[in-house]
């Protein structure tokens, strides 16, 4: 061989080697399955791209991506096994230790969590899908998730469909609705119960004046003069007393009306009560239109009568003859609706849930959730402004709560709790 030949021979040697090094240098380097730009993925460990899906393997994950193209392969999904999570979709513009927007799809994945960081993990943008882990982001919506638990909510996403963006905090959800959010992605309010929607209530830690006046006048039939002695309050219960009161000939007993301070106009108002015994004693939640004289009349009415232990009375009043001219001095008479409810129970040895409900439709009376009476003859006229009351006081009708006598007083009820609920 000539020195000719053999130098030809050996530059095409070193070419040979000069190729087979950059090879070794393109497996080790960045695992672009056509990239442009900058970008650096997988530092240690080797990646393969194969039909250009990508497959990471090994190494410490993903160290970050920017720019140029599809940083993760040409398809739509990226598969990480070992050390490191990865996540597809066409293309990231951010990868690292939090956040990821845009593309097609977009998400986030270091750490076996699958959530970027280990802490939170935000990608808005089209349909993706997420590898690795557990971590599951939406598509066509906005997902966070927080506190390094998994959460996808609203969008379109490999685990379901959702109705819009979402929020899920500590929780892990897949697909459909959010179960923090309704169904278009909008929280349903807990106090909302049936048109009803909770304005106020009172626990009863304290006798709230606020809340409720105690007022101090009778009538004739009531053979108590209400009195703001005969409430107390104590254990977050609020005992209205009957009591007797010898002196007074005319008032032979003090009794109670508390009188809320706030009125409604169709709502719902709901008590755990303890009613009084005692024959011919009125125990009582009410709501009535207070103005006095009355030009105009309506009242809705569980009043227990003393006569007997097992029966509550329901009652609507309104005033049905002709329209009355101001200024009146003499209160028009209501037209009354009562009607007794068999309860079942004994209503004076413990508390239960009475409710009454007032709509445009109808006026609904509820004890421990069962409607003992629906009324709605005159509906159209139960229409004013109400006022609640819990009452106690002694009757002068025999035949209506029965006769008073030496055991009528002493005597009380007792209210636990009450809510009151506007209708909308």
């Amino acid at each position: 061989m000539n020195p000719t030949d053999v130098r030809s021979s050996r530059s095409g040697l070193v070419l040979l080697l000069l190729f087979g090094a950059a090879l070794a240098c393109s497996s080790e380097s960045t695992g672009h399955a056509g990239s442009g730009g900058t970008g650096s993925q997988g530092a240690v460990g080797s990646v393969a791209a194969t039909g250009g899906a990508v497959t990471v393997s090994g190494g410490a994950g993903i160290q970050g991506a920017t720019g140029g193209a599809n940083d993760t392969g040409a398809l739509d999904r990226t598969t990480a096994t070992g050390g490191a999570d990865a996540a597809g979709g066409s293309p990231p513009t951010e990868a690292a230790s939090g956040n990821t927007s845009g593309g097609s799809g977009a998400t986030a994945a270091i750490g076996a969590g699958g959530v970027a960081g280990g802490t939170d993990a935000m990608g808005t943008g089209g349909t993706g899908t997420a590898a690795a882990g557990s971590h599951t982001t939406g598509g066509l919506g906005e997902v966070i998730a927080t506190g390094g638990v998994d959460a996808a909510t609203g969008g379109t996403s490999e685990q379901g469909t959702g109705d819009g963006g979402g929020f899920s905090d500590g929780a892990s959800s897949t697909g459909g609705s959010s179960s923090s959010a309704g169904a278009a992605g909008e929280a349903t309010s807990p106090s909302q119960n049936g048109g009803f929607v909770l304005a106020w209530q009172d626990d009863f830690d304290t006798l709230d004046t606020s809340l409720w006046e105690l007022q101090t006048f009778s009538w004739d039939g009531n053979l108590a003069q209400f009195s703001t002695a005969n409430a107390t309050v104590a254990n977050g219960l609020v005992t209205i007393h009957l009591t007797a009161e010898p002196t007074d000939s005319d008032k032979p007993y003090r009794g109670v009306e508390m009188r809320s301070t706030k009125t409604i106009t169709y709502g719902k108002v709901e008590a755990r009560i303890r009613f009084a015994k005692g024959s011919g004693v009125v125990s009582g939640l009410v709501t009535i239109y207070t103005p006095w004289p009355a030009d105009d009349w309506n009242e809705i009415d569980f009043e227990h009568l003393g006569k007997s232990t097992t029966s509550i009375q329901t009652n609507c009043q309104v005033y049905t003859g002709p329209a009355t001219q101001q200024p009146v001095t003499t209160s028009v008479t209501p037209t009354t609706f009562e009607q007794i409810a068999d309860l079942g129970f004994n209503a004076e040895d413990d508390f239960h849930v009475y409710s009454a409900e007032w709509t445009p439709e109808d006026v609904k009376f509820i004890v421990d959730g069962r409607v003992v009476r629906t009324w709605s003859e005159e509906i159209a006229r139960m229409k004013l402004p109400q006022n609640i009351l819990f009452t106690i006081w002694a009757s002068d009708s025999p035949s209506w709560a029965g006769a008073v006598d030496a055991a009528t007083a002493p005597t009380s009820a007792e209210m636990d709790w009450i809510k009151v609920y506007e209708y909308r």
